[in-house]
């Protein structure tokens, strides 16, 4: 695995050679596609087709395709690049953690703004706006929000702005269906692991967490969305398929944070839900599989009538 460090650049343009955790991610997407190229195909995406695949700007691509292009991988041909030679391990980098500390600071500000009802279905905000109050870079901000952007949450308008918006009944039943399938295999898989696996420690300290917000829920309500992420990033993780992780966070910014615009009924709806994780949990630290399965469809299917009713709130 590469472990060098490029110059330290202050401009826009060059601020990813710093290897980032966006950079190096984006290479390695871009090895995997070259590695996957049809026998004899030699030619990669351009660059729109690459930043619609990776979900990054255009300037990280560029960047990303430099970084290729000394390392010998690939050449330019007028608008072309051509395929010089396959990956090797050495071309990957190695990647500790998911997210950079920039990146985890920018999510968990602008989910803030979602849950504070700080940022509405309609508001608009600047990418500038949000790198000065968050703390991060406005190439951060903007990567952060062009990867949401697929969601149908945020919708990129002209100078740099952006602007929140809702989805409608059809977005919000597609949305549940891919969440179900995506989400049941991946319990499936969670129940195929051994006793002494280290996922039931980590489900054993969770169920914990959420009897001691429950006990105090009137007070600690406003806690339980983290609970409900942590949750379902577990199980999700089970299914150890990087398309199911890489659409994870999507699905949580709509599923988990779409209903906090609306506020009507909100302790009553997490009443709800944290009984149905603590249920879900038991189940499963008692390695009832068919018990499992049968808590997971009922409290999917509870996130689904939560869901509509808070789009359909929003409507009125």
């Amino acid at each position: 695995m590469r472990n060098n460090i490029l110059r330290n650049d202050n401009d826009e343009g060059t601020e990813l050679s710093n290897k980032t955790y966006l950079f190096k991610n984006s290479i390695n997407q871009m090895l995997d596609l070259i590695s996957n190229l049809e026998a004899g195909q030699t030619k990669m995406p351009n660059d729109i087709e690459l930043t619609k695949l990776l979900s990054i700007s255009r300037t990280t691509v560029r960047t990303c395709v430099e970084e290729l292009i000394k390392t010998g991988v690939i050449k330019r041909d007028g608008f072309n690049k051509i395929v010089l030679r396959p990956p090797t391990k050495e071309d990957y980098y190695e990647i500790d953690e998911q997210n950079s500390t920039k990146e985890v600071q920018i999510e968990k500000y602008f989910l803030n703004l979602i849950n504070t009802s700080q940022l509405l279905p309609g508001d608009r905000f600047s990418e500038l706006s949000l790198a000065k109050n968050s703390g991060c870079t406005t190439v951060t901000v903007r990567e952060f929000l062009i990867k949401f952007s697929n969601n149908g949450l945020i919708e990129k308008i002209p100078r740099g702005r952006w602007k929140m918006v809702k989805f409608d009944d059809s977005f919000a039943r597609e949305l549940i269906a891919f969440r179900e399938m995506v989400e049941m295999r991946a319990l499936t898989e969670l129940l195929k692991f051994p006793k002494s696996h280290e996922v039931w420690q980590s489900l054993k300290v969770l169920l914990e967490k959420h009897q001691e917000v429950r006990a105090d829920l009137e007070n600690r309500y406003l806690e339980f969305p983290d609970l409900d992420r942590e949750l379902h990033l577990i199980i999700q993780k089970s299914s150890q398929n990087r398309f199911t992780q890489q659409f994870f966070d999507i699905v949580s910014f709509v599923c988990h944070y779409h209903y906090q615009w609306d506020k009507t009924g909100e302790l009553e709806r997490f009443t709800v839900a944290i009984d149905e994780h603590i249920d879900l949990m038991n189940n499963l630290l008692t390695h009832n599989n068919a018990g499992s399965i049968m808590s997971m469809e009922k409290h999917l299917r509870s996130a689904e009538s939560t869901l509509l009713r808070c789009v359909h709130g929003l409507e009125q």
